[in-house]
């Protein structure tokens, strides 16, 4: 069995295209973002606290690409329509799409 073989068909697809094939460097990284990842949550709390739309379309942005380079296509597109609604559209609307973001990445990450 190869390395890869435990993980979901969408982060082996991951390790294929972005890790040339090297599961435990995937491992690694996504050890690393999930510690991130409540750190990034809290700095787009704070950014809705604040008000401060940049800071929600920096930490939606951040998201993006990390979940986007674990395999996560669909939670990466939603974390996009966050980051171009904190830009775009009416702040309540941004920050609906920010706490559903914040739900999506906790389930599917078993964030506490």
């Amino acid at each position: 069995m190869r390395p890869s073989d435990s993980l979901p068909p969408h982060e082996q697809q991951a390790v294929a295209v972005y890790f040339d094939g090297d599961a435990e460097f995937y491992r690694v990284f996504r050890a690393s973002a999930v510690q991130q990842f409540p750190v990034d949550l809290q700095e787009g709390d704070a950014a809705v606290q604040a008000g401060d739309a940049q800071a929600l379309r920096r930490a939606a942005h951040t998201l993006k690409g990390v979940l986007l380079t674990l395999g996560y296509a669909e939670l990466s597109a939603f974390a996009k329509q966050v980051e171009l609604a904190a830009h775009q559209a009416p702040w309540d609307e941004a920050v609906a799409g920010w706490r559903e973001l914040c739900a999506r990445l906790v389930a599917a990450f078993g964030l506490a």
